[in-house]
């Protein structure tokens, strides 16, 4: 009997919303001795009792012959599924819809993602140092940067929509600053000489540091990125502030608290699917995250009544 190999391709926000429907697979297969390659993101899977052992990096030597050669390949695509492309299911149903063949989505979990005893020690030891040094302000994670931003210009740039602009992340920040420690949960490199917080690049590695630290902290600020799907794993209250992206694709409004701009509405990318189409829809999906100093206002008193 062919057991599977499932192929999860993409960023590491797809990587954790593959959990669940892979967690389903399990029950519903148990004679399948199924492994899971990932590109990139394996070790968002370490410490899952589950997923660990039968998950390796795609792009390992020997890969082929061990995992791939004598199973049936599955490649789960959302991007490419009808109820996906319509806006009829979130990432996490899409990948149960495809894996698991249903469109029954009432008996999935949310992601779990697991932590080391270690980490957990390592991750309370650092930010009780922070609250011990701040001890009446909420420890927050903030991440304004979604994974298609680029420097240009001498400034974090997304043609996409999905980030917020760094001048509206600084302002953000410096609202809230005297209620909250905020630690910057986006690339290194995107790190200008104004920003005061703390950056979370100051620990390795990146996607074992940044659940410890979203499990272990107050509240969370995002864009459509990784950080928010680990926060609706780790049940933390936060606000998504979404831009060029759907809610019902991309985030979970029954959990966090969603801001768009008043009055937008993205046209539906179609990623994966039509490329030219997409460079017309990033055109179209500009003015979605165009906040004028009032919206900015209105986001920081909106976040600070939450903390």
């Amino acid at each position: 009997m062919r057991n599977t190999t499932f192929v999860i391709s993409g960023g590491a926000g797809r990587v954790v919303t593959a959990i669940p429907a892979l967690e389903k697979y399990y029950r519903l297969n148990p004679n399948d001795n199924f492994k899971v390659l990932v590109h990139g993101w394996v070790d968002l899977f370490w410490s899952h009792p589950l997923l660990q052992p039968r998950t390796f990096e795609a792009n390992g030597k020997g890969v082929f012959e061990l995992h791939v050669k004598d199973n049936n390949v599955v490649e789960p695509e959302p991007y490419t599924l009808y109820s996906f492309y319509n806006q009829q299911t979130n990432l996490i149903e899409a990948f149960d819809e495809i894996i698991n063949n249903t469109r029954d989505h009432s008996d999935l979990d949310k992601p779990n993602l697991y932590t080391s005893k270690y980490e957990d020690h390592q991750t309370l030891d650092i930010l009780n140092n922070i609250r011990n040094e701040y001890p009446n302000k909420k420890l927050v994670i903030f991440q304004p940067y979604g994974s298609s931003v680029k420097f240009m210009n001498g400034e974090p740039f997304d043609d996409t929509s999905r980030s917020i602009s760094n001048e509206h992340y600084l302002q953000i920040s410096k609202g809230i600053q005297d209620k909250a420690v905020i630690i910057y949960a986006s690339e290194k490199q995107f790190i200008c000489s104004e920003d005061n917080n703390i950056p979370i690049s100051n620990w390795n590695p990146y996607f074992r540091v940044l659940p410890s630290f979203i499990k272990y902290c107050d509240y969370f600020i995002g864009v459509d990125s990784c950080a928010q799907h680990i926060a609706y794993a780790m049940d933390k209250p936060g606000t998504v502030i979404m831009g060029g992206t759907v809610e019902r694709n991309y985030t979970y409004p029954q959990h966090f608290s969603v801001i768009r701009k008043e009055g937008t509405q993205p046209i539906y990318n179609p990623i994966r699917l039509g490329h030219g189409d997409g460079e017309f829809v990033n055109r179209l999906n500009e003015d979605t995250m165009n906040f004028n100093q009032r919206d900015i206002s209105e986001i920081i008193q909106f976040i600070r009544a939450q903390l």
